[in-house]
């Protein structure tokens, strides 16, 4: 028995009177609504977080960028008086000095 012989050949739908002279135009009406205008603040909240970013960048490098300038400012100052000390010493009180210097380690460790 075949099934499909159950069914009629016909279309059930039919399309109504004046369907597609008037389509385009109802189209075209139908996909020019406006868009509704988004608030300012939806518009620069992009702008606002890289002003953000941005700034939270250029303070962390400005609070870094000064302790590590003033590490080597004292570190080169006190190669400065290193230096200006050691000039102002002749070799026999440099060998005293470090003699004692180690002496006073050595007892100071026990």
């Amino acid at each position: 028995m075949n099934m499909n012989s159950n069914f009629d050949k016909r279309n059930p739908f039919t399309v109504p009177d004046g369907y597609f002279e008037d389509f385009a135009s109802k189209m075209a009406s139908m996909t020019q609504t406006s868009m509704p205008s988004l608030a300012w603040y939806k518009k620069t909240k992009s702008w606002i977080a890289i002003a953000a970013t941005l700034s939270g960048v250029l303070i962390g490098a400005k609070l870094l960028m000064p302790v590590e300038m003033a590490s080597k400012t004292v570190a080169q100052q006190h190669s400065v008086e290193e230096s200006y000390i050691l000039s102002q010493m002749d070799e026999s009180s440099l060998a005293n000095y470090l003699c004692n210097a180690d002496a006073e380690g050595q007892t100071s460790n026990k």
